[in-house]
């Protein structure tokens, strides 16, 4: 969740599939009257409709095409849901947003491999029965963006998975670059050369942890920390528990 002077965007909900995970607070995430989705993926939509509705069915929801009709069929308005498109720029409250062409992680065999001889794939399988039949329904489809958030002269730039359209021209050097850190085997070498193209003054991580066992693990950051340590130690990386404080931009 982003706010400035009181408005808030929401991108992504997710309420977690783990029973030892942390579930974030719904009546804090049902407070956001805009929702935004960078694609369409199960982990990404699916408690949308959920928010909405204890939010009162109020807030408006923005995504491309394909989450769209998702969303529909799953007893969203659609009344509510601004469809978008790379290029369209929205003003909410004090906040501009930009929506950018973006692209999906591409997965490397050694994780897929890995993810499904996890001890844990018997442990959740009823969680992976769940997500197998409903991953057909939520196509990414090719429609992943990036958000470039601006308020207050402060920028932010939001990836819904890790990777860069190589044709897109993203802003360099925004204030916080939200990271996902979570697909790949390799993926503190995967993910340095998006940090060298945009070179952000901080990054957060997110999608780092196991919310959703057992096609999600928890993430060892670590190597991707001591890396941009010695890389760019000018570029802090920040790494939230669940629950912690908001950060502050602004400033």
């Amino acid at each position: 969740m982003l706010e400035s002077d009181g408005t808030q965007l929401l991108f992504d909900p997710f309420l977690s599939l783990s029973d030892i995970g942390y579930q974030p607070p719904l009546d804090e995430l049902s407070s956001a009257m805009s929702i935004f989705a960078t694609h369409g993926h199960f982990d990404h939509i699916v408690d949308i409709p959920t928010v909405w509705k204890h939010g009162g069915s109020k807030a408006d929801i923005y995504c491309t095409a394909t989450p769209r009709k998702v969303l529909i069929s799953k007893g969203v308005e659609s009344e509510n849901i601004r469809e978008i498109k790379p290029s369209d720029e929205l003003t909410i409250g004090t906040l501009t947003v930009r929506v950018l062409k973006g692209k999906h992680i591409e997965f490397d065999r050694r994780i897929v491999l890995k993810t499904f001889l996890r001890p844990q794939i018997v442990r959740y399988r009823k969680n992976l029965t769940y997500m197998l039949k409903e991953n057909r329904i939520y196509a990414e489809a090719g429609e992943t963006v990036v958000y470039n958030i601006r308020a207050n002269g402060k920028q932010v730039l939001l990836l819904g998975s890790l990777n860069l359209d190589a044709a897109t021209e993203y802003p360099r050097g925004v204030d916080l670059l939200i990271l996902p850190f979570q697909g790949r085997s390799d993926i503190a070498d995967y993910a340095l050369p998006l940090v060298d193209r945009l070179m952000p003054k901080k990054i957060l991580l997110d999608h780092f942890d196991d919310a959703f066992p057992p096609i999600s693990s928890d993430v060892d950051i670590e190597p991707f920390v001591t890396s941009m340590t010695k890389r760019y130690p000018h570029i802090p990386v920040i790494a939230l528990k669940p629950g912690s404080e908001w950060i502050d931009i602004g400033v």
